[in-house]
Parts: C-alpha cells; structure tokens; sequence
C-alpha cells in the first residue's frame, strides 16, 4: 500500500523518502509573482531499490542519412528540445537560451525568435504560448513571443508537464516532482523517485474515473501513478529494462519506449497495468500519439527511422514507416493536421505531412 506522505511547503528542505521497490508488472505567471525555493533533499543517501543504468538514445549511424521523408528546415546541432502548440513550433537552442518559434502554416519561414533564461524543457500552454523550465529557471513564452520569467531553486529539472487545471508538473534527476498552480505559485513537492524522466498527464474526456498522472523513472525502469493534490504515489510497474520516453493517447493509455530492449509498453486503466509490449527494432525512443488518426509515432534513432502504428485492435499494428533526419530524438504530433515534426540531435526539424 502507498505510505502516506505528509505534505511540505516548498522552500523548506526535504527529507526524502525512499523509493519504493518496483513491483512485478500486471496481466507565466504573475508579473510580479517571485517563486520560493523548491525545497532540496538533506539525504545524500543512495536509495536501497533495485535500478538500472538510465537507457539512453542509441547513437544513430554514421554519415548522412537517407533522403529524409518531408521537408528539413535547418536548425542547430543539439537543439534541446521541442514542442507543438496551436500553430506554432518551439524549438530550443543548444544552449538552451533561444526559443526559436516556427509557424505550421509556414515551418521553412525564418522562426520568430525568443531570448530566454536557460531552458532545457518546453510544453505547449493553453493560450497558444509555451511554458519551459531549466536550471534555475520557469518561464512562461507568450503567443507574440514576449516572455516573462522567474527564479526556481531546482538545478536539474528533467520533466515538464501541465494538468487540466493548469498546474504545471516539473521532474527533478533527484526524484521529485514539484507542483505549481496555473500562476507558477509553488504548491508541494511529491518525492519517492530516484529519478523523474517523463511525466504524463491523461487528457480530460480519457477512459477513466479521473485525471492521471503517471511518473517515469529511467533509474528504476518504471511507470508510476501519483495523485497530485495528496501527493500519493500508487504502485509502480516495471517498464521493461531501459524505459526512456512516454505518451499518452486520448484514451489514457501510457505508452512507454522500453529503448533497451527495442520495444514499446502500453499500460492503461486505474490501477495501472500492462495492455501489451510490442517489439520496435531500432532503438525504440522518442514516441507520441496522433489523437485524430489514432496512430501511435515511435522514432527509433538506431537506423533514422519513425513509425506510427495502429492501437485501435489493441495490439500496434504498423502503417507507415519513413527516413528521418540523423538522430531523431525528439517527435511531436500536431493532431488537427496529422504533421510529425522530428527534431535531429545533430541538427535538422523534419516536417511530415499526414500524407507523406
């Protein structure tokens, strides 16, 4: 059963708990808004669970790639990261400082550009503008490009996520998720991670009773449900050996890119549990759902590939499978058109119609 934990307010320092073992898988703000330190750990002791070495992208092959499908609009080596709004694109420079934002109407027009504080995540916000955070940083990117920004006491955030209701969700590599309202004003921080790498959020009208939130932890190779407003963590499923990425569908399935062992896991329903694991040679890493066409994206950076496949039977059933740009580590769906947009480690955002 979950331990309960009681609740901290940010700004005071954190004793952590223990994570819990991973058990064996089943069948921006105010303008004037100054945010309080977000509480760090005093326990400098490793966590006494089981983990694994973080998996990461495998390295793509040398040399160029194939023609790539689409169009390839140059971007630096190292961009950060990326992510889709209502019309636009946001990328992030390799150091992080640079909102580069590219219209849907129009990706190979020259970028509208943004200087930021350093970033090193970045969502979508419900006004057509963006919200990212990085080492000592939040920052809310309006949709004509003006940004405001505040302090944050966090050196390492490595996730970024937003609920229905606004709050924003931000991971720590020391296994913290750390809660904001929609104004970023500091509401709790939930610990018992060795280490948060992606966190889903399921989308409002989803197959189940309520809203869910699910932590994943490379370290322990597991997806976690937690229960923002008491901070509760549910019991956490074993992601396969070297889970990297996850996404969730407009049903509420999770699904996760076990990149170690060249394959993704689907979980679903409340409690969680494992719908189905599906083999994706290549390097299975980045992934992301297309909610109108009901296809799931899954970029595989061992041979510059993506590939959607077909869930509605239950188990993926392949439909497309296209040359990307060298080192595809980051894709993003923009649902109204159907487009993927892949964005190269070493340079390059590829843009995919629907049709090829």
């Amino acid at each position: 059963m979950p331990v309960p934990r009681p609740k901290r307010p940010i700004g005071t320092s954190l004793q952590v708990h223990r994570p819990r073992a991973v058990v064996a898988m089943a069948g921006v703000l105010a303008a004037t808004a100054v945010l309080a330190a977000c509480g760090s750990s005093d326990d400098s002791t490793t966590p006494d669970v089981p983990t694994v070495t973080p998996a990461t992208a495998p390295a793509a092959p040398p040399g160029p790639a194939a023609r790539p499908a689409g169009l390839v609009v140059p971007t630096a080596p190292e961009s950060r990261a990326m992510a889709v709004g209502d019309d636009t694109v946001a990328v992030l420079d390799a150091a992080g400082t640079r909102v580069l934002r590219y219209t849907t109407a129009d990706p190979g027009a020259e970028p509208q550009v943004s200087p930021t504080p350093e970033l090193t995540e970045v969502v979508p916000a419900d006004d057509g503008g963006f919200i990212g955070v990085g080492p000592g940083s939040v920052a809310r990117i309006a949709r004509d490009g003006t940004v405001e920004s505040a302090e944050l006491d966090v050196d390492d955030p490595t996730a970024l996520a937003r609920t229905a209701s606004g709050d924003v969700l931000v991971g720590t590599a020391d296994g913290r998720v750390l809660v904001f309202d929609d104004q970023l004003v500091p509401r709790q921080v939930i610990d018992g991670f060795v280490r948060v790498d992606d966190i889903t959020v399921s989308p409002p009208d989803a197959d189940l009773p309520e809203e869910q939130v699910v932590v994943l932890d490379r370290a322990q190779s597991s997806v976690t449900p937690v229960t923002v407003s008491d901070g509760d963590l549910g019991p956490a499923l074993r992601a396969g050996n070297g889970a990297t990425n996850a996404a969730v569908d407009r049903f509420g399935r999770v699904l996760v890119a076990n990149t170690r062992d060249d394959e993704i896991i689907g979980f679903f329903g409340s409690p969680l549990v494992m719908r189905f694991r599906y083999p994706v040679p290549g390097g299975p890493y980045a992934v992301d759902y297309d909610d109108e066409r009901n296809l799931m994206w899954v970029s595989t950076t061992a041979n510059n590939e993506v590939v959607a496949y077909d869930l509605s039977g239950g188990e993926p059933v392949e439909k497309r499978r296209l040359p990307t740009v060298a080192q595809p580590d980051s894709i993003a769906v923009d649902d109204a058109s159907g487009t993927l947009y892949v964005l190269s480690e070493r340079g390059g955002l590829q843009v995919i119609g629907s049709g090829g």
